[in-house]
Order: C-alpha cells, then structure tokens, then sequence
C-alpha cells in the first residue's frame, strides 16, 4: 500500500513541474511582449508551482501560506487585468 502513496505524489509532483515550466513560458512571453502585469502574474505562479512541486510547502506551513497568497494574488492580477481590457 505505501508504494501507491509514494508513487502518487511522485506524479503529483512531476505534473506540478510541468505546469511550472508553461507557467514560467508564459511569464517570458510576457515579458518578451512587454506586459508588465501578466509578466509579474505569471511568475508569481511559476514561483507557487515551484514551491509546491519541489515539495517545501509541505515541510513548512509558512511556505504554504506564501505559495497560497502568491497563488490568490497572480489570478487577482490576471482577472484584473482581463477586466481592464
């Protein structure tokens, strides 16, 4: 039974490093297109989705509530900015 647990979270953990890596492509083509906000957005979900995949949020509560709060804070960006337009 512990088997299927590790291998869970192994492929929880890998799935957390590939949206990491489209979100930090995401944040470069921002910036390449010169889009302050969506750039900052986009790397403060890069950052949660690193946080979360190299699997500190799970050792430290306050990493989790800054991976949370950084989370909450690029989609406020991203609905703001989506709104603006």
């Amino acid at each position: 039974m512990s088997g299927s647990r590790g291998t869970g979270i192994q492929s929880f953990r890998f799935f957390m490093w590939i949206a990491t890596a489209l979100w930090l492509i995401a944040a470069l083509a921002a910036v390449i297109d010169r889009d302050t906000l969506n750039a900052v957005a986009w790397f403060g979900f890069a950052a949660a989705g690193a946080m979360s995949a190299s699997g500190s949020t799970e050792r430290s509560r306050g990493l989790t509530y800054l991976s949370i709060a950084l989370l909450v804070a690029s989609v406020g960006i991203l609905m703001g900015v989506f709104l603006a337009d």
